[in-house]
């Protein structure tokens, strides 16, 4: 097999450069456009769309870089990015997956398993995680588990590290792994109260808009705050409708709304995607209810507050 080569970057010209060699981009969205290949391995933006591309790597191109297993991705390496390169570099099992037939029968079933379930819930999670319950989901004790053994990477090595990860976690002994299966669901557990207590601690609403400054974790699902009185496609059914959190880990901002309907009737037909171009410094994008501020770039407290002030002023008259 060909050596698998790694590149995350915040750097349009060396991502260009990088592609024009032969790379592929891989969630390439950088300052409101997305850098693309024949895989269109993107989802945000004019591509948003597009399905994950953990689930159309896997699905439609598994393999498809095995011979030139060499990519850049932008940001950080997430579970939907890390996945999609590992399906497309063929590094874990597929039902097409090409295995010596010398192996063990037992070695051959886990090389070749299918993971089209992994993938559809490394897509939900990544696009829509509300109200999921992720323990429950297929897939997601290993899901739970990768997130919990990475940092989301930020460097080419936290980005191999991720796409290694899946490779371990997908094809390991499954009774090996059974005691990291259970501590990531404790860890969910824990990041689902350190959410709460920083809604406490550091959350204010500023015109109608929450702000957390420097939360721990990423909690949007408990940010949002269900109000079962009333449709999930209301604002109505949301104690927040619009969240932004200027995370405490890489001091970027992340900006949600519950779903896409929610985020219409606050914005207009395209919901957030009406609000990055007003935002500041440029280069804010994602996709109708989710997005953030510039990969790759720290923002100030300051800035996360100016920004939740032009959000609140972008909101519907007759929604605020």
């Amino acid at each position: 097999m060909s050596e698998v080569k790694l590149v995350l970057s915040n750097d349009p010209a060396q991502i260009r450069q990088l592609v024009s060699k032969g790379y592929c981009p891989v969630e390439c969205s950088i300052d409101g456009a997305s850098i693309v290949d024949a895989l269109l391995m993107d989802h945000h933006g004019e591509y948003s769309h597009l399905e994950s591309v953990a689930v159309r790597a896997y699905r439609d191109h598994y393999g498809a870089r095995a011979e030139n297993p060499r990519f850049v991705g932008t940001g950080v390496a997430d579970a939907d990015m890390t996945f999609a390169v590992a399906a497309l570099a063929g590094l874990i099992p597929h039902p097409n997956r090409k295995v010596a037939d010398k192996l063990p029968p037992p070695v051959k079933v886990s090389m070749t398993k299918d993971l089209s379930d992994l993938a559809e819930t490394i897509g939900r999670v990544d696009v829509s995680p509300i109200g999921l319950d992720i323990p429950s989901m297929s897939g997601g004790d290993i899901l739970m588990t990768w997130n919990a053994m990475t940092s989301n990477g930020r460097t080419d090595l936290g980005f191999a590290a991720g796409v290694q990860l899946w490779a371990n976690l997908t094809e390991g002994n499954p009774r090996q792994l059974a005691p990291y299966f259970s501590a990531a669901k404790v860890a969910e557990g824990e990041r689902r109260q350190a959410s709460l207590e920083d809604l406490e601690r550091c959350g204010v609403e500023v015109e109608g808009v929450l702000l957390l400054q420097g939360s721990r974790t990423f909690g949007f699902p408990e940010w949002y705050g269900r109000d079962e009185a009333a449709s999930a496609e209301t604002v109505e059914g949301w104690e927040h409708s619009v969240v932004l959190a200027h995370l405490e880990k890489g001091e970027n901002v992340t900006i949600g709304c519950p779903n896409d309907t929610v985020a219409e009737i606050l914005f207009g037909e395209g919901g957030l995607k009406n609000v990055f171009p007003h935002l500041e410094p440029a280069g804010w994008g994602g996709r109708e209810s989710v997005g953030g501020s510039p990969r790759g770039e720290k923002l100030t407290p300051e800035e996360a507050e100016a920004a939740v002030r032009k959000v609140a002023s972008l909101i519907k008259s007759d929604k605020q």
